[in-house]
């Protein structure tokens, strides 16, 4: 009995050391390998734990690291930049977390390594160790893309946009602008979210993802280069006005957003404006021509038809010999020759007077049979003459026979042939003459101050030869039909330039956005414009007179 209690002494003793050489640290599974992620320059973020665990209690154990290489790289974080926060003692099968702090590192990247925990009388424990060095992203606009300010026009390339290239910029029809970044970090940048937020100044519309966006969004952004983000628009689903915001990048790692100020200017296409300035010149040459040319015409137009309404009063005969002038008077005011139509309705007045006259004249004579009246060469007869010289026109041949009717009625008058003595009638023949006499001296007068020299043929002959030795009949032919035309076409589209240039290019970054008062603006600059057209009209002007 007492051998056996000796024995059981002795196994005791014993025990504790075999305990203490058989104990082994175990390391937590979810700690094994040592995983550790943190921010280069940020060291207390690169701070792991490790979680150990012993069946007895340890009162002493050592940690040993290795060097940690960088496997993008030949780079490497030297082991006594790793430390092990922690006293390094364990109670028996009670758990016990140690951080491990790495410091130092230069580079982002991936780092691999181990530790060993040692212990007398254990067998080395290799953890592997795993360090993930993330950088903040540190994306920089370049040099010109801090803010981005865009001017854009629509238009159709079926239709118009060959108008626009004539007014506009290349950079106005962009279908996409490259957000460019300097990524100065030796590490990828990962773009998790774009948002594109506009609104109109003048109409407050608020574009969306479907009008414009940052296209290839999440994407990822290679390290240390300038990189792109192609930001894109839909230019006819985007309404007309001066759109300010920003693009808003959310960038993976990173603490705050990235913004970049944006300022878009869209215009509608140029073709319409271009028609409403055109119509605006044309509306202000037509008030121009109305208060000018119109108005004058109008008047002797009036005139005209006032002369038409008198004759279609008159006797048939009458009305048919002055009706073909008066159609004669029109044409002039039709074809601006004012001046010749006024004196044409001065003639043609003058003709009414004196043939309404005559028939008056004819009236009182009439009834009264004599040889001087009714004979082949009578009174009669020669009135007749006149009114055929009329309607030729030839008012100086009819001047001289009213000379010799007036003559022949004061004869007649004086010799009392026609009634018995004492019943000689009132008949004021003489008066009646005198006007009709004073009316063709005043149609005379008018007709001779318009007409020239009779000339004779060689003289004409040789005019004209010298004209076309010189040219100046070509020169005026040429002014007439080809300068004239052509100066006009070039004013107008000189005038519609300039006007498209002020108003749309320079001045109408928005145009559209405010219809009434962008249109009333080009209507009254082609209404104004006609200023620069004065010199054309003055020489228009001077031709006429010359006509």
């Amino acid at each position: 009995m007492k051998r056996w209690i000796f024995v059981a002494l002795c196994f005791l003793l014993v025990c504790p050391t075999s305990a203490l050489a058989q104990t082994n640290i175990k390391v937590d599974a979810k700690d094994y390998p040592l995983q550790i992620t943190g921010w280069l320059n940020e060291e207390s973020s690169l701070v792991g734990s490790i979680r150990l665990t012993a069946p007895a209690s340890v009162e002493q154990f050592t940690f040993l690291a290795s060097d940690l290489k960088r496997q993008e790289g030949d780079e490497v974080i030297n082991r006594q930049h790793i430390a092990f926060i922690g006293e390094p003692r364990l109670k028996a099968a009670i758990p016990k977390d140690f951080q491990v702090k790495v410091s130092n590192p230069e580079l982002p990247g991936t780092y691999k390594g181990q530790i060993e925990v040692l212990l007398p009388t254990q067998q080395r424990q290799i953890i592997p160790v795993t360090l993930l060095v993330k950088a903040r992203p540190k994306l920089i606009p370049t040099k010109g893309n801090e803010q981005v300010h865009l001017k854009l026009t629509q238009c159709n390339p079926l239709l118009d946009c060959w108008v626009a290239g004539l007014f506009l910029p290349k950079s106005a029809f962009l279908q996409s602008w490259d957000l460019a970044f300097d990524n100065s970090v030796d590490a990828p940048v990962k773009v998790t979210g774009a948002e594109v937020l506009l609104k109109g100044e003048q109409t407050d519309y608020q574009l969306t993802s479907n009008q414009i966006k940052v296209s290839n969004i999440p994407q990822s952004l290679k390290a240390n280069q300038v990189v792109r983000l192609p930001l894109t628009w839909e230019r006819f689903q985007i309404p007309p006005d001066r759109y300010t915001g920003a693009v808003y990048l959310t960038l993976e790692g990173a603490k705050e957003r990235l913004i970049i100020p944006l300022d878009l200017s869209m215009r509608i296409a140029p073709l319409m404006p271009l028609l409403v300035l055109l119509m605006g010149i044309v509306l202000g040459r037509l008030i121009k021509y109305m208060q000018e040319k119109g108005i004058p015409q109008a008047e002797t137009l009036r005139k005209v038809k006032e002369l038409e309404q008198k004759v279609s009063q008159t006797d048939a005969e009458d009305r048919n010999i002055l009706i073909p002038m008066v159609g004669k008077a029109k044409q002039l005011v039709q074809q601006m020759k004012l001046e010749a139509a006024t004196a044409e309705v001065e003639k043609i007045t003058a003709r009414l007077d004196c043939l309404q006259k005559l028939r008056t004249l004819e009236q009182n004579l009439e009834p009264l049979n004599h040889p001087q009246i009714k004979g082949e060469n009578g009174i009669l007869q020669k009135i007749s003459n006149v009114r055929t010289k009329i309607d030729l026109e030839q008012d100086e041949q009819a001047k001289t026979l009213l000379e010799e009717v007036q003559t022949d009625v004061a004869n007649l008058k004086s010799s009392q042939m026609l009634m018995g003595p004492g019943k000689t009638p009132d008949l004021k023949i003489s008066e009646i003459v005198k006007g009709v006499t004073e009316a063709v001296v005043a149609v005379g007068n008018a007709v001779q101050s318009g007409v020239k020299k009779p000339v004779d043929k060689w003289v004409i002959w040789w005019q004209k030869s010298l004209l076309f030795i010189s040219g100046s009949e070509f020169r005026a032919e040429a002014t007439l039909w080809f300068a004239r035309p052509l100066f006009s076409l070039a004013l107008l589209i000189g005038l519609s330039v300039i006007g498209m240039r002020s108003l749309y290019v320079e001045k109408g970054v928005t145009f559209g956005a405010d219809p009434f008062s962008d249109y009333l603006g080009l209507i009254l600059w082609g209404l104004s414009a006609d200023v620069a057209s004065r010199s054309l009209s003055h020489l228009t002007g001077e031709e006429e007179k010359e006509k």
